[in-house]
């Protein structure tokens, strides 16, 4: 499946918000609302929208601290990163893991209470892992952008 251009205003309507209305949707993309919905529910089976979920306050539900944490492993091989991967997707105050080139192997985006919590999960969980050789954090002072939107227009740029 490629792309149009009513495809790509679908997807820039419902990354904005996902709960808008069909009607509203077609509206902006120049469509019936049966068509749109169809279009809605093709987007969905070819997987290019993965999930519609609610985006929370993190202060409002008493997570008021985020730590980006770059971790170096001792074992770098494929079997290595595996057992990271899979250590970080149980955690649930993991909510990125990126596995990076250069000088650390993984960045996480680790959202927690507070600093004492946050605490408990570097002393008593990450660097209990035999497979952690170190991790470094920094502490998140203010969040000066935040989006779950991709940029779809760069992408039509590059097909151009």
């Amino acid at each position: 499946m490629t792309l149009d251009r009513q495809d790509r205003l679908i997807l820039e309507a419902l990354q904005e918000d996902a709960t808008l209305p069909v009607t509203k949707i077609a509206l902006r993309a120049n469509l019936s609302d049966p068509s749109c919905w169809r279009r809605i529910r093709q987007l969905r089976d070819a997987g290019y929208i993965r999930r519609q979920v609610a985006i929370l306050d993190p202060v409002k539900v008493n997570l008021s601290v985020t730590v980006i944490t770059s971790v170096t492993l001792r074992d770098k091989s494929v079997s290595g990163q595996n057992t990271f991967e899979e250590f970080a997707l149980v955690q649930e105050e993991v909510q990125e893991c990126l596995l990076l080139s250069g000088g650390r192997d993984y960045q996480l985006k680790v959202i927690v209470p507070n600093i004492k919590a946050y605490e408990h999960f570097l002393t008593s969980v990450l660097l209990n892992l035999p497979i952690v050789e170190s991790a470094e954090s920094n502490f998140v002072l203010r969040e000066a952008k935040q989006t779950t939107a991709l940029p779809l227009r760069l992408a039509d740029k590059c097909q151009n």
